[in-house]
């Protein structure tokens, strides 16, 4: 009755052809952008608002470099080291340490009362001693 030039199943092998893709689909390839210095850098093309790292082989640094929507080319380096991982802190020693020096606070404050208590007027020795020898 009708033409309908579609065809009629066009469903009923769906599944399998979604199977079929996904099977097919690989993942995408990945490299560093390696260049040779400044001349390198520019020398690397780019399209306009685009941005890459490129990295150098001749020295340690990443270089950042962006084009503006002229195509205009801006280059940053960024110096680049080893990650170095941090020691962890050990709380009991930091604790030690924390109470020796509490404790050497607490002996010196010691000698200064001792101190004061001999000489008898509050002052230090050498205050005394500095006022014997002007007389």
């Amino acid at each position: 009755m009708y033409n309908n030039s579609f065809p009629q199943n066009m469903y009923n092998n769906y599944p399998y052809a979604v199977q079929q893709n996904f099977q097919q689909q690989q993942l995408p390839h990945y490299e560093v952008i390696k260049v040779n210095g400044k001349p390198g850098v520019d020398a690397f093309q780019m399209g306009p608002n685009s941005s890459a790292l490129l990295l150098d082989e001749t020295q340690d640094v990443v270089w950042l470099v962006q084009t503006d929507g002229a195509g205009y080319k801006t280059p940053t380096p960024f110096a680049i080291s080893p990650y170095v991982e941090k020691p962890q802190i050990d709380v009991n020693a930091l604790n030690d340490e924390v109470n020796s020096l509490k404790a050497m606070v607490i002996e010196l404050q010691n000698v200064i009362v001792n101190n004061k208590e001999v000489n008898g007027d509050g002052k230090s020795n050498r205050t005394s001693n500095a006022k014997s020898i002007s007389n």
